[in-house]
């Protein structure tokens, strides 16, 4: 067994680590990702802006079994860093995943990081139990947080989506314009957005791990906006606009990917502390969906995740419909 480092650029690799990822997303996730091996590529060799990426492979007599990435924050939250390990499941229990995350809290303590975060996908009702968690547990981990991952059946019911557009009206009243787009905000928004967007990590519960609010600029926001173009998916964004100052007081995305037929990804969701009380949360995703109806009728759910302990947000999903899918339990680990 020998670890590597990872060249993005090396197209052998990369398309055997998109078969790794596809047999493991098969295995772990009620819903496994689908996507083709030009997306997956584009999204291993895509550099997030403000970040910087560390990936090694664990090579068994010349195969690829397994990879480690690393995901280090360079403006803010500099204390952490992210890792995804994936082990091919038929080179399980052969000491692979221990030899990456040794490789992974290694990289992470050279970088000067004191703490390690990962997640566990499991299914419901087996957060306690799951074999995944009892590695990580066995390596150091322990859980910070748990988010729960909901669908939502596609179409939404239209006399509930009538009720809910009603309510969310009548509670914003005269003082917001609620506005959709596709394939980003213009210009004259972004900055609204990227200040809302950059408060979600603060805002939302987090466990016993606090974060810095993020960083994205208004070019990070096209850098972003150019990526997702490139690979093919089309994002969709609805605001919440305070007449009188002019300020994104909400914002809700939508990603609609390229290669899966049935579902859409709910990103990221925020109302400014400051505009809460106005049911500017439901009347974004509301207008967000609609925007979804009309332009992608063919799919046929939309899958979200929060804290659970977030009760505002996923009150809204209850309502809208959504349905407990599986879990996410967010691993931490103090270097």
């Amino acid at each position: 067994m020998d670890i590597i480092p990872l060249d993005r650029d090396d197209d052998v690799m990369v398309k055997s680590l998109y078969g790794i990822a596809s047999r493991v997303d098969a295995v772990s996730r009620v819903h496994p990702m689908q996507r083709t091996a030009e997306e997956f590529a584009a999204w291993l060799r895509f550099d997030f802006p403000g970040e910087r990426l560390e990936s090694a492979v664990v090579v068994v007599d010349g195969t690829p079994v397994g990879w480690s990435q690393l995901y280090f924050p360079e403006r803010e939250n500099l204390d952490k860093c992210w890792t995804e390990l994936r082990v091919d499941p038929e080179h399980r229990r052969n000491g692979h995943g221990s030899a990456l995350l040794d490789w992974s809290e290694t990289q992470a303590r050279a970088g000067g990081r004191s703490m390690l975060l990962a997640e566990v996908y499991v299914p419901q009702g087996d957060r306690e139990s799951h074999p995944d968690r009892a590695f990580a547990e066995s390596r150091g981990y322990r859980v910070a947080s748990t988010e729960i991952v909901r669908s939502l059946p596609l179409p939404v019911n239209a006399d509930l989506m009538a009720r809910e557009r009603e309510r969310a009206a009548e509670a914003m009243g005269d003082a917001y314009e609620v506005r959709v787009f596709t394939g980003g905000v213009p210009d004259e928004l972004r900055q609204g957005v990227c200040d809302a967007s950059n408060r979600l990590i603060l805002d939302a519960p987090t466990g016993d791990v606090d974060f810095e609010p993020e960083s994205q600029t208004v070019e990070d926001y096209q850098t972003m906006l150019d990526h997702h173009a490139r690979v093919g998916n089309t994002l969709l964004t609805a605001v919440a606009v305070h007449r009188d100052t002019g300020v994104v007081a909400a914002y809700t995305d939508l990603n609609v990917p390229p290669s899966d037929p049935d579902v859409v990804h709910q990103w990221g969701t925020l109302v400014l502390p400051e505009h809460r009380g106005h049911r500017l949360g439901m009347a974004v995703k509301v207008a967000n969906l609609d925007l979804l109806a009309e332009s992608f009728p063919r799919r046929t759910r939309v899958q979200t995740m929060n804290d659970e302990q977030n009760p505002w947000m996923v009150q809204i999903n209850v309502d809208l419909g959504f349905r407990i899918t599986e879990e996410a339990l967010s691993m931490r680990k103090d270097l």
